[in-house]
């Protein structure tokens, strides 16, 4: 077990157990990532090098700054950022993807019909600004509430469920006549 120790102004000392960290935010940093990112192994080599980051680089961490949930999620934003710039392209998809890869069903016409939905989805999607699409994919690909979502975004609760509603709300329009209305 890591646990790293620093002094700081506001307190006498800054505690992360990584072991612990990794327990608890492993899943949807990896649910994130995977909503960001198409390639299954990409997934995995970002998620891999988010928390390698994370513990050589644990003793950046700073308490008054906010939770280590929130600074392990701006790791991850940033080392997808940084994929997506390598790539010289940004890929977005629908958290029916991950169903996809997961489920047993092996039924061809619907493969086709989950791909071009997803398909149009991504394209109704790259519409959104970048931070728009930021914030669904924490809400949806992490599964993150508001709170956390604003204390990772650096914006607001209220703004957060404002954009997150006014993304949908353009969404739907984008998307109409095709399962994405309620």
């Amino acid at each position: 077990m890591i646990r790293i120790q620093q002094p700081t102004l506001d307190s006498p000392t800054n505690q992360i157990d990584f072991a612990e960290l990794y327990t608890q935010q492993y899943a949807s940093i990896y649910r994130y990532i995977a909503y960001r990112v198409r390639d299954p192994a990409s997934t995995d080599d970002l998620v891999a090098h988010t928390f390698e980051r994370a513990m050589t680089r644990i003793e950046t961490y700073r308490a008054e700054r906010g939770s280590p949930g929130a600074w392990i999620f701006g790791i991850a934003r940033h080392c997808v950022d940084s994929y997506f710039q390598r790539q010289r392209r940004q890929r977005w998809l629908s958290l029916d993807f991950i169903r996809e890869h997961v489920a047993d069903n092996t039924d061809p016409i619907a493969d086709t019909l989950r791909s071009e939905t997803n398909q149009q989805l991504y394209q109704a999607l790259k519409k959104l600004k970048a931070h728009e699409r930021d914030v669904i994919a924490l809400k949806f690909g992490a599964g993150l509430n508001n709170r956390q979502i604003a204390e990772i975004t650096g914006h607001s609760e209220s703004n957060v469920g404002v954009m997150l509603y006014r993304s949908l709300q353009r969404l739907r329009q984008w998307l109409p006549n095709r399962g994405y209305e309620q």
